[in-house]
């Protein structure tokens, strides 16, 4: 297991900024921090810009990993969707080299290491995680094959905490349907 530095295993890419007129009704999806919930992005796609704003490494695409600067600095987030989106200024987005550390891996570490992460960000007028900062933050990375192992088995944990958050919602259905219909008999 080595100790790198994040900007020493990563590309860093900040989004783009936007005024108000940038944003349309049509056009390449726009991500915002608002977007990043829950150590993922958002399909829910509130805002659109202009290809002219759009830059082939900025787009943020399947399996890309960001992170949150700004208001709400700090949230981690992986695109498993199939939406090609063009962040915000406040949201960077990480190019890892494979030949050290996998995306996935990056991702699962970097979502598991918020105190490392949030001692990183500036609190002052605004709270805010600047490159220079998030490139500080300190990484453990083992050989691919043991990451490769990893992913394997957080994401069956995912998968699992993913079943049982829906078996619930679908129990808490059907105790409602009943209760509902021993109520108006």
């Amino acid at each position: 297991m080595k100790q790198y530095l994040l900007g020493d295993i990563c590309k860093v890419y900040v989004g783009v900024n936007f005024k108000d007129s940038d944003y349309k009704k049509f056009g390449i999806p726009v991500l915002k921090a608002s977007g990043v919930n829950d150590g993922l992005t958002s399909e829910e796609v509130a805002f659109y810009c202009s290809s002219e704003k759009a830059f082939n490494e900025s787009l943020v695409s399947f399996g890309d990993i960001v992170v949150t600067g700004g208001a709400s600095s700090g949230k981690v987030g992986i695109n498993l969707t199939n939406i090609n989106y063009l962040p915000t200024s406040k949201i960077f987005k990480l190019e890892p080299d494979p030949s050290i550390v996998s995306k996935k891996y990056l991702y699962y570490f970097l979502l598991n290491s918020s105190r490392e992460i949030n001692s990183h960000i500036t609190s002052g007028n605004a709270t805010n995680l600047y490159k220079s900062s998030l490139l500080k933050i300190r990484v453990l990375v083992p050989d691919l094959e043991t990451q490769d192992r990893i992913v394997r088995y957080l994401d069956k944990f995912r998968e699992l905490r993913e079943e049982l958050r829906m078996r619930k919602s679908q129990g808490v259905y059907y105790r409602n349907k009943i209760m509902s219909s021993l109520l108006t008999k």
